[in-house]
């Protein structure tokens, strides 16, 4: 009895494993992705500036202005990406607790905190 109470509890453990690898794993993947989408952004970009916590940029094809920052819709904080005269609107990362844009030289440093209390860092490079 014990050894099939055992292994029915293994047997559960490892089902439950295998969800959390899932789950991390495409997490992982969803957050890759999104930095590699800015990034590409930003080095295809002209002026890039930082003011209050928005990236200011001009994509080398467009006449507008573009803005990065933090936005907040329906009590849910996200990182969105909006033209400055046109409006719109493009989600970026969504049901964050935490968004903290900042410029270092040639990088933009963007930090996050989803609700789980995961902080995650993307460093973006881009041409001055």
């Amino acid at each position: 009895m014990v050894t099939i109470m055992t292994l029915g509890i293994l047997q559960q453990s490892l089902q439950i494993l295998k969800i959390v690898q899932q789950t991390d794993f495409q997490e992982q993947v969803r957050w890759h992705i999104t930095q590699e989408k800015l990034q590409e952004t930003l080095q295809n970009s002209k002026s890039i500036d930082l003011k209050n916590q928005r990236i200011v940029y001009l994509k080398n094809d467009e006449q507008d202005k573009r803005v990065i920052e933090k936005y907040w819709a329906k009590g849910i904080l996200m990182l969105h990406a909006t033209t400055v005269s046109n409006g719109g609107h493009e989600t970026i990362m969504t049901d964050l607790q935490k968004i903290n844009i900042e410029k270092n030289g040639n990088l933009v440093i963007i930090t996050t905190e989803n609700k789980a209390q995961q902080k995650s860092t993307m460093c973006l490079v881009y041409d001055e």
